[in-house]
């Protein structure tokens, strides 16, 4: 592996470009790319929900699973489930990628309340996660969540 700085006068003060060449993708190249994601990423240890009414401040690592339900999104936590209109994209941009992994268009789980995978039809998987929580893992999704588990 070898380590190259660029100037780039185009780039703005403070603003950084990654760029990981190889021959092609593989599992040791998607972990680099993981944790430089992961460094860039604020170091803050909760995330603001804004429901309804109010705007909850949840700890991530408390977050278990983050699903599409109609035009809302569940946020649920180990202890209460919030109901927000925020998107899934925008929400999981704020959370660190080494821990949240998306299963499905709808759902993305925290890796850390990961407790099984089962078997299921089709080649989904279900996901048991702590709390008794059960998530759906589609077909297309299942490579990237193995992937994630071996990193």
């Amino acid at each position: 592996m070898s380590i190259i700085f660029r100037a780039n006068p185009e780039l703005a003060d403070g603003e950084v470009n990654v760029i990981v060449e190889a021959a092609s993708p593989t599992p040791a190249v998607s972990a680099l790319m993981r944790s430089v994601e992961a460094i860039g990423q604020t170091a803050s240890a909760t995330i603001p929900i804004e429901t309804a009414n109010r705007l909850e401040i949840v700890r991530k690592s408390a977050i278990v699973t983050i699903a599409v339900h109609g035009e809302d999104l569940l946020v649920r936590t180990t202890s209460q489930t919030l109901t927000t209109r925020n998107r899934l994209v925008k929400l999981m941009a704020k959370l660190p990628v080494r821990d949240f992994v998306q299963i499905s268009r709808q759902a993305v789980i925290n890796l850390r309340h990961l407790e099984s995978l089962e078997a299921s039809y089709s080649g989904n998987m279900t996901a048991r996660l702590s709390g008794d929580i059960r998530e759906t893992v589609s077909r297309r999704y299942v490579p990237a969540l193995r992937e994630a588990l071996e990193a």
